[in-house]
């Protein structure tokens, strides 16, 4: 039996890409005979360069958005690249509409990611299409227990589970560790109002004027014209965070991995924003395998990375003081931030991605009666 990984750019700079390209992989390893159906020219993850049943489609993320055009445009190249296909797993929710006509009577998966999951998040015609697709689908895999849960609440779906994200400890491995620095704290991702960095700089503002912390920097790629970098640089521009502030940009893979093992403390304050959500923070993951506690909040997807107490502390969401508590005591206090850090290294060793496929093997063989790797 063929199975068909449908996906965007294959890229681990970003979170669909890194997912789809993890997956891939394992899959392949496994035994399963697996077509790669993602945008060729712009493949960038350097062990699949060589797999040979890898067909082309047009990009997502780099071409227009607009639900009509996404449809017309992928149809026809991806009824194209499923010929002999048997089963389908659509890795991004944008692509679920149109591999759900393409499909025809073959079944087909659709992974649950985050935000682009909500069919009521999305303008009118594209959160119809997604629903009707999703309530199609044979089985919705969703990277997190509350990603499970939004896409539950929200279109009443009955076969959805949960497949994990994961991470690979040898990709942040440092043969010259870094020497941490006491009083840095590090957010690794775009800055989104759904990512609560403003919240962090509130905190940061108290800590650096008792004496705790020293430097807040935020990795990552970020637009100086979005409105919420704006409202970030504004606070930044403060006498009291004057040059303790910084926005790396865009880092190489060995340089995100420096900042984890440089940091004291990870800290992704999530929240809800309108329809926007965290759907599971593998960037929390990322930190523990540098040995670094992360802190984080309840009521996202951080809840399926973090356990509270074991690898990292979990706050409520919108709570600057709750925060600040749990942030100041992971600085404050070597003894604990000790068990944490040990903890990050254990919860690491359980979330792998061959873990995550097995999980997900067996979501097939309950959907279809078999296993693929068999």
């Amino acid at each position: 039996m063929k199975l068909a990984l449908v996906s965007d750019v294959l890229d681990p700079t970003t979170g669909w890409g890194r997912y789809a390209g993890e997956i891939a992989d394992e899959l392949i390893a496994s035994g399963v005979d697996v077509r790669l159906v993602s945008p060729r020219d712009r493949l960038a993850i350097p062990k699949l360069h060589s797999y040979p049943d890898h067909l082309s489609i047009p990009s997502f993320q780099y071409g227009s958005r607009h639900p009509v055009r996404v449809f017309f445009r992928t149809l026809v190249p991806l009824v194209r690249a499923l010929r002999g296909v048997d089963v389908i797993h659509c890795m991004i929710e944008p692509f679920a509409p149109v591999v759900a006509v393409a499909a025809g009577q073959r079944p087909y998966f659709v992974s649950l990611v985050g935000t682009y999951a909500l069919p009521s998040g999305r303008p009118r015609i594209e959160g119809t299409a997604l629903g009707w697709a999703l309530r199609r689908a044979r089985g919705l895999p969703a990277i997190s227990q509350y990603t499970k849960a939004r896409i539950e609440a929200d279109i009443g779906v009955p076969q959805a589970s949960v497949v994990p994200l994961a991470v690979r400890a040898e990709d942040f491995f440092q043969s010259t560790p870094r020497v941490r620095e006491p009083g840095l704290i590090v957010s690794v991702g775009e800055p989104k109002p759904r990512k609560g960095y403003d919240l962090m700089l509130e905190a940061f503002a108290t800590l650096r004027s008792e004496g705790i912390a020293d430097r807040y920097v935020i990795v990552g790629p970020y637009n100086s014209s979005s409105p919420y970098v704006q409202q970030l640089q504004t606070r930044i521009n403060a006498p009291d965070l004057q040059g303790r502030v910084t926005f790396t940009g865009v880092v190489s893979q060995e340089e995100l991995a420096a900042w984890y093992h440089r940091a004291r403390l990870v800290v992704m304050p999530y929240r809800s924003w309108k329809s926007d959500f965290e759907g599971f923070g593998l960037v929390l993951l990322e930190a523990n395998a540098c040995g670094t506690p992360v802190v984080s909040t309840r009521d996202s997807g951080a809840e399926e990375p973090v356990v509270h107490d074991m690898n990292g502390l979990l706050v409520a969401p919108d709570n600057v003081r709750e925060l600040l508590r749990a942030v100041r005591g992971l600085l404050t206090d070597d003894a604990r931030w000790e068990v944490l850090a040990a903890g990050a290294r254990r919860r690491v060793a359980a979330m792998t991605w061959r873990r995550s496929v097995d999980q997900l093997l067996d979501i097939y063989a309950g959907s279809l009666g078999y296993r693929l790797d068999e």
